[in-house]
C-alpha cells in the first residue's frame, strides 16, 4: 500500500497516508516515482487560485520507474525508468492532428477533471476516491499514469533532474524554442525567473538569441539566470520598460516572454516588446489579469503579436528525447535547476520554499 500526500482542505498540511491504488488498467502504467518537482501550479491548487476537486494528491512533475503495464502498452516495460507528462497526447484529436498537440481534446479534458483519461480514478483513502493532479499525482510513492504520459529515459539521467523535464523544463524551454519565433542574434527579454523562466532563458540562448534580459527581484534567480544564458539581469522597477529599451536600442526585445502571470508584468511585457516583435504570455495568470491592448494604436500600428504558450507548444515524444539528448550534450543544464532537496516526508517543507519563491526548483527525492 503506497503512501500519498493528500489534500483534503486547501490551505491545510498536506496529509501523508497510506492509500489503495488499483492496478492499471488496459493503457495504462504504474510508476514508482523517483523524484518529483514541486511547481507554482501546485502551489495554486494548494491555495485553490486553481481549481481542482479534492481530496487530491498534488504532483505533475515528475520521473520514475515503471513496475507494472496494462494490457496493451508495448513502448515501454517494468524497469524502463520515465518522465512524467502531465498532458497525455492522445495524437489522434482534432487538435493533436492539426501538430498541436498541447491542445489535446483528450488530455485537456482529464487534466481538468484530476482523473485519468476515462474519467475514473484509481486511488482511494478510507473508501473514498482521490483525484489525480494533471492525471498524474506525483507527491505519492506510486502512481497509475495513462502510457501516453510516460516517455522513456536512460539511466544516465539524475531521477531528480529528469523529473523536471515533465513541467518545468518543456513549458519554459518549449516557450521559447517552440511558441516564440527566436531568431540567431535577436533580443529577448524573460520577465520571472523562477522554474520555467530559467528554462526559457535556456530556450531563447538554444535558439541563438544575443541578448536575453532577465527580469527578477531574487538575487539567487538572477545569478542562476546568468549561469543558464541570461547576458543582463535587472529588477523590477517603475523604469523597467525604459532599461530594457536601454539595452536595445531604444526599441525593445524582439521577443518578451512573460512567465509570471500578474497584470503588472503582463502590461510590462508587451510594452517592452519593439514594433513587430512578439510576447509570449506563459505565466498561469488568474482571470483577473487582462490583456489590455488599444486595438489601433497598440496593435495595427506597432504589428505586434500577442501569443499563448501552454506547455511551451510542447510534442511530449518529440521534445523530451530531444531535451534528454541537450542535456547529455552539455547544453541544456538540469541539474543547477535543482536549488534543494527534500525527502517525501518533508513535502510540506517543499510546499513553503516553492510557495516563499525560493530558488529554481524544490524537488523531493524518495
Amino acid at each position: 500500500m503506497p503512501r500519498a500526500a493528500l489534500l483534503e482542505v486547501p490551505n491545510t498540511p498536506l496529509q501523508i497516508v497510506d492509500v489503495d491504488l488499483e492496478h492499471p488498467r488496459p493503457g495504462e502504467v504504474s510508476v514508482d516515482i523517483g523524484a518529483t518537482g514541486v511547481c507554482h501550479s501546485d502551489i495554486a491548487v494548494y491555495t485553490e487560485k486553481l481549481q481542482n476537486p479534492l481530496p487530491v494528491v498534488l504532483g505533475h512533475e515528475g520521473a520514475g520507474t515503471v513496475v507494472e503495464v496494462g494490457d496493451g502498452v508495448t513502448d515501454v516495460k517494468p524497469g524502463d525508468r520515465v518522465v512524467l507528462s502531465w498532458l497525455a497526447q492522445c495524437g489522434e484529436c482534432f487538435y493533436c492532428i492539426k501538430g498541436q498537440p498541447q491542445l489535446c481534446e483528450t488530455a485537456g479534458a482529464a487534466f481538468a477533471r484530476g482523473s485519468l483519461l476515462d474519467g475514473s480514478l484509481r486511488y482511494k483513502h478510507q473508501g473514498r476516491g482521490v483525484y489525480q493532479m494533471a492525471g498524474l499525482g506525483t507527491f505519492s510513492q506510486r502512481c497509475v499514469v495513462p502510457s501516453r504520459s510516460v516517455i522513456k529515459i536512460p539511466e544516465t539521467i539524475p531521477l531528480a533532474s529528469a523529473a523536471l523535464i515533465g513541467c518545468g523544463v518543456l513549458t519554459g524551454f518549449g516557450a521559447s524554442a517552440n511558441t516564440a519565433d527566436i531568431n540567431v542574434g535577436d533580443t529577448v527579454a524573460v520577465l520571472g525567473c523562477g522554474g520555467v523562466g530559467l528554462n526559457a532563458i535556456q530556450g531563447a540562448r538554444v535558439s541563438g538569441a544575443s541578448t536575453i534580459i532577465a527580469v527578477d527581484m531574487h538575487d539567487e534567480r538572477l545569478e542562476l539566470a546568468q549561469l543558464l544564458g541570461a547576458t543582463h539581469v535587472l529588477k523590477p522597477s517603475e523604469n523597467l520598460v525604459k532599461e530594457v529599451r536601454k539595452l536595445t536600442g531604444g526599441r525593445g526585445v524582439d521577443v518578451a516572454l512573460e512567465v509570471v502571470g500578474r497584470q503588472e508584468t503582463v502590461t510590462n511585457a508587451i510594452r517592452m516588446t519593439r514594433r513587430g516583435g512578439q510576447t509570449v504570455l506563459v505565466g498561469a495568470a488568474p482571470d483577473d489579469v487582462l490583456v489590455k491592448v488599444p486595438a489601433f494604436t497598440g496593435m495595427v500600428l506597432t504589428e505586434k503579436s500577442i501569443k499563448g504558450s501552454l506547455y511551451g507548444s510542447a510534442h511530449v515524444r518529440r521534445d523530451v528525447p530531444k531535451m534528454v539528448a541537450l542535456y547529455e550534450a552539455g547544453v541544456l543544464k538540469l541539474d543547477e535547476l535543482v536549488t534543494k532537496t527534500f525527502g517525501f516526508d518533508e513535502v510540506n517543507d517543499a510546499v513553503s520554499y516553492c510557495a516563499g519563491e525560493q530558488g529554481a526548483r524544490a524537488v523531493m527525492v524518495f
